[in-house]
This record gives C-alpha cells, structure tokens and sequence, in this order.
C-alpha cells in the first residue's frame, strides 16, 4: 500500500529549531514527505538554529526579506506555495507548523479542498488555529514524553543471578514499565473556563507583539493592554494584579523591561 503524500511547512520565526527531529519523526510515521518547506528571513540571527535541520533533514529553506520593520511577509509567502500545491492535486496531506493565528484561514481552506490538515506548535499555540486543524499535536508535551526515560531499578537479589541462572526463574513474571502515550491536543479537554482565557490572552499577547513589535520586537504593554479588552477579556481572576506582573510570570514565554514609566515586552521562541 503506498504512503499518503505529504506537504511539510514550517514557520521558523514561530517555532524553535530543537523541534526539528521530532517534526520530522512524527510525519514519517504517517506517511512519504515529498514536499518540505521551512520560511522565513535567514538574515536574522534567531533564526541560524535552523541550518542544520535544513541540512539534515533536506528542507527547502524559503527566504522572505521584512518589508516592513517588526513585520514579516512569511505568512504571506507560505500560504501562497501552499495553495499552489494543492490546485498540483499530488498533496493528500499538509503539515502547517506554527504557533501563528494567521494561518487558520489557510488551514480552514486546505480543508474545504479535502485535505487532511496536521497542525504542529507549542502550547501557547492560538485556538482558532488548532480548531482548524484535522489534529493539532503539542510539541512541547511531545518533547517532554520523549526525553522522560524511566529508571530502571533492580533488587540485590537480582543483580547476583547470571544470564545462565535466569532460566531457573522462568516462571517469575515481571511487569513491563507502563508506556507513555501522545495524545493529541485536539483530543484533550479544557478543564475549566480560566484555561480556555488564559489561552485567550496568550494569543492577544503574541498577534500584539507581532502587530507593535519594534525593530527588537519590543512592545509596550498599553497595546496588549487596549487590545485585550478589545476582547472583552481580563486578567481579573488569574492570580495578578497588573498586566506588567501577569506577564513576567511567564519567563519563558516573554522577556519583560522597564522602559520609562512603563513596561515593554518580546515573545520568545
């Protein structure tokens, strides 16, 4: 039986180089990548992590200049290559990975044209996005799952009986450690409606940054702030009092400073 075809993009300014491996793996199992594509501008330095997966794994990297200061054209270029492969009628599957919002009228569309659409990004990745796709896999529980390996530990009694003498204890049987199962994200349940807001706001902070961002994409917290009740949303309930310290509970999602009277910050990869 031959393999489904699939069609590999990835946006590199929104997902971090050490999920390169496992993005691979991951489609491999499901079928023959045959077109794979990652975008993005190689003149930033942020984004040099990615040579080597460019080497190793045969990606196509797609170079696509800023034209704009804190904007780039990526997803613009993506969506293009992406359409044009599905009017090429060779594609059963497309793999879109990215944390971005934007793509979700791509994926919706993909999907319109009966293609199976596997969304990969991080847990901070926007709803819309992940509720477009066929399945949408969390990478980063993903990673987690991969790199717990269980000890093993072994009584003294055990340690003293060789391979040989092992034949005498045949009937003994020791339980196998349990097996740890990835379970896609569109297949858990939110628990509660303080998650699904948390969510919420994570998305605002990341399309703000991406709106506002300055040449260091930098940006003030007043436009995460106007744009947060834009949406009818609010911190009230999540344990912070201010926007500022809502935000520096996340150090490894933003980077916070003080600029002036006021506070900045960047989405990190």
């Amino acid at each position: 039986m031959s393999q489904k075809k699939i069609a590999l993009f990835i946006d590199a300014d929104n997902i971090s180089s050490k999920f390169g491996k496992q993005i691979i793996d991951t489609l491999e199992s499901r079928g023959e990548i045959f077109i794979r594509r990652i975008y993005g501008n190689w003149e930033k330095l942020s984004l040099h992590g990615w040579n080597d997966c460019i080497l190793n794994f045969s990606l196509r990297a797609v170079q696509q200049p800023d034209f704009v200061s804190g904007k780039n054209a990526t997803d613009m270029s993506l969506a293009i290559d992406a359409m044009d492969v599905l009017y090429g009628g060779k594609a059963e599957i497309f793999a879109l990975i990215s944390n971005d919002s934007d793509f979700t009228p791509l994926a919706i569309r993909l999907r319109e044209g009966g293609m199976n659409i596997i969304g990969m990004g991080n847990a901070n990745a926007s709803i819309s996005f992940r509720n477009a796709c066929n399945e949408f896999i969390d990478l980063d529980a993903a990673e987690k799952i991969q790199t717990a390996e269980p000890k093993k530990k072994s009584s003294p009694a055990q340690k003293k009986i060789s391979p040989a003498q092992m034949s005498l204890f045949t009937e003994e049987k020791i339980p196998p450690p349990p097996k740890s199962k990835v379970v896609p994200i569109s297949e858990k349940k939110i628990q509660s409606e303080q998650d699904k807001k948390l969510q919420r706001i994570h998305s605002v902070l990341r399309e703000t940054s991406k709106l506002h961002g300055d040449e260091k994409n930098f940006v003030d917290l007043g436009y995460a702030g106007n744009a947060i009740a834009q949406k009818n949303l609010s911190i009230k309930g999540l344990g912070h009092s201010t926007l500022s310290k809502f935000v520096s509970a996340f150090p490894k999602l933003y980077e916070v400073k003080k600029v002036g009277k006021n506070f900045a910050y960047r989405c990190k990869d």
